[in-house]
């Protein structure tokens, strides 16, 4: 699917787009990149959030060392709603603000501020999986398509008309973290589908979302993560691609809880039932397998099997 606007509302003429950028580290940094590489475009400033420890969800740069590389004015720390966030905003006057995740909630006071409103690159395919986790929510419900959103942000939760959306497969071995990672990139290469909708001398108008199709993708907990073994494969697959790398998931073995980040699917001739040694655990059902890796590989173990339903 591409581009879903369906009118215009006269601006002016836009020469250079001068454009604020709103993200976080990961989705943020393709979003960037294709902003400065546009020559339609002029980045004014980055607001962001500094994190102490490497992005977990996958290898990525700070989003805060990327603009100092590119030269880029960046903010951490700030709330952009706040005075002190405004008052930057109207120091740079962006003709428009994009969003690419971000942890903050944009109120009317800057939703108002560019003239030419504030779009959001939300990663799923709009009305579906609205909120702050859409990825996890698509593979815990096992959908095989998802995508990127492009929707102009009002104070409601990811409600608002879309501009563009285009779709991606989930792969079978798809986690959560790579499944970011591919939308991240998908967000990049939308960038300047939207830079060709500000840039002329119209406003796009865009779609309204259907709001009776409408789902929501709260935070997972790490009660999420837990896998029961006794809910057979699919069960424990479709949890580790879902909550990995963030919350995690483990596996109760005895009266002790076993993280496991990694797995694999193969064939198995092996009787079911669990079968456990230190760097695994291993889930057999009808000549089919999957073998969950433990986050700390422990001392070797003989291997042991536990059939499935006791005995």
């Amino acid at each position: 699917m591409g581009r879903l606007h369906r009118g215009i509302q006269v601006v002016g003429t836009v020469t250079t787009l001068r454009v604020v950028l709103c993200a976080l580290t990961g989705f943020g940094n393709p979003v960037l990149t294709a902003l400065l590489n546009d020559p339609r475009v002029n980045v004014e400033a980055v607001f962001t959030i500094k994190y102490e420890n490497p992005f977990p969800h996958y290898e990525e740069q700070h989003l805060i060392e990327f603009c100092h590389q590119r030269g880029v004015t960046c903010y951490h720390g700030v709330k952009v709603s706040s005075e002190e966030g405004v008052a930057l905003l109207r120091k740079h006057a962006p003709d428009l603000i994009t969003v690419a995740t971000f942890k903050q909630i944009l109120k009317a006071n800057v939703l108002r501020l560019p003239r030419l409103g504030v779009v959001n690159f939300h990663p799923s395919l709009l009305p579906r999986y609205r909120g702050a986790c859409p990825t996890n929510a698509a593979l815990a419900n096992n959908e095989k398509i998802t995508g990127v959103t492009v929707h102009y942000v009002t104070e409601g939760v990811d409600d608002g008309d879309m501009l563009l959306q285009r779709s991606v497969s989930i792969d079978e071995m798809d986690n959560d973290g790579l499944l970011r990672q591919k939308l991240a990139r998908l967000a990049g290469e939308m960038v300047p589908g939207i830079v060709d909708m500000f840039c002329g001398i119209n406003k796009p108008v865009g779609i309204p979302q259907d709001n009776t199709l409408a789902t929501f993708a709260p935070k997972p907990t790490l009660q999420d993560g837990y896998i029961d073994l006794m809910q057979g494969i699919h069960a424990a697959h479709t949890k580790m691609r879902a909550f990995n790398p963030l919350p995690g998931t483990s596996v109760l073995l005895g009266e002790k809880r076993i993280a496991v980040d990694r797995f694999t699917l193969h064939f198995d001739d092996r009787p079911d039932g669990v079968y456990i040694t230190g760097a695994a655990i291993d889930l057999v059902e009808n000549g089919q397998a999957i073998r969950l890796y433990r986050s700390s590989v422990e001392a070797a173990q003989d291997v042991e099997r536990l059939p499935i339903g006791g005995g």
